[in-house]
């Protein structure tokens, strides 16, 4: 590596050092100075300044821009989480956040996949306990949009498997699908959250106040997502709310990402679907405690649930012969 270019790279990452600092550019050359790898007045000669801005003011520019970007980073991956707590608290959150957990990879696609567990301990999560929970919500659906593509199962393929070897079926999900165990029931506070965004645009014209859609209820009903809330400042989540474990499954149709609380009993049915478990044994589970009559139109229900959400990709055989896959264009 020639000098000039040795050069460079020093200068480069000096430039990371003090735009990414945590305590501020001053304290940071201060550091650097007080540790000998710093000498006293080598910020002015490395870095342009003038009589009007200074080396280490026109840096501290960068490391406002660096830290706004990273805000509004995580803005957009946990709006609901911003919009409970408001702007003034999701600014300290994120700053405590970041002293934690500084990004580390040129991608800010994953800076903020530890933020859930990161708010088990906040205080915040004393102030709106519901917190962790509706972060791992916000997180699952960022997840779930990125994820891979694949062709649901459609009725006409499930409709190809031999009666006789019905129970053998194991089917597959979708990679863009995510099953949430949740201490708090945080789908209401989720679409409460997105109906409260008309406040925050007061200015705007009547028409692109809101996005109106059919949100997740705590029930049965799917919720698309809206256009995102802007940053209020104040907080627009309530500060308590019922502990009640529930379950959430989230997914992606095309490009819209949907959720959907579900029952304890479909809930253990997915995790039988992930292990791989047949059909056979999903329908033991549903059977336990009801009539014949009842456990099948329970089952079918559930799986008319799923291929209508498109949550399943695949279907496959398993016996003594081995696995056949199901096509599943048709």
């Amino acid at each position: 590596m020639s000098a000039g270019a040795a050069d460079l790279r020093r200068t480069q990452e000096l430039f990371w050092t003090l735009i990414t600092a945590p305590e501020g550019v001053r304290a940071a050359v201060e550091d650097l100075t007080r540790r000998g790898a710093l000498a006293g007045g080598a910020i002015d000669a490395i870095f342009a300044g003038d009589a009007r801005l200074p080396a280490a003011e026109r840096l501290d520019v960068y490391a406002n821009m660096y830290f706004y970007r990273l805000l509004e980073c995580l803005g957009e991956d946990f709006p609901r989480v911003q919009a409970a707590v408001g702007g003034d608290r999701f600014h300290n959150l994120v700053t405590d956040y970041l002293l934690a957990h500084p990004s580390e990879q040129p991608s800010l696609r994953f800076l903020g996949r530890r933020l859930p567990r990161f708010l088990e301990a906040h205080a915040l999560a004393r102030e709106f306990p519901y917190l962790p929970d509706l972060a791992r919500l916000d997180w699952a659906r960022v997840e779930v949009f990125d994820a891979p593509d694949a062709v649901p199962l459609t009725r006409r393929a499930l409709a190809r498997l031999p009666e006789d070897r019905a129970g053998e079926a194991r089917f597959t999900l979708i990679p863009a699908f995510e099953l949430l165990p949740l201490e708090f029931d945080v789908v209401p506070i989720w679409r409460r959250l997105q109906e409260e965004r008309p406040r925050e645009n007061a200015g705007a014209r009547p028409d692109d106040a809101v996005e109106t859609s059919a949100c997740a209820s705590s029930t049965d009903s799917r919720s698309p997502e809206a256009a995102e809330p802007a940053g209020a400042t104040e907080p627009l989540g309530p500060r308590s709310a019922p502990r009640r474990r529930t379950a959430v499954r989230v997914w992606r149709s095309g490009f819209v990402v949907y959720h959907r609380n579900i029952s304890e009993e479909e809930a253990r049915c997915l995790e039988m679907v992930r292990a791989g478990e047949g059909l056979a044994r999903i329908c033991q589970q549903i059977a336990a405690g009801r009539s014949v009559a009842r456990a099948t139109e329970r089952v079918g229900r559930i799986l008319q649930g799923w291929i209508d959400d498109g949550i399943l990709a695949d279907v496959a055989l398993a016996g003594r012969e081995a696995a056949r896959k199901t096509p599943t264009g048709a």
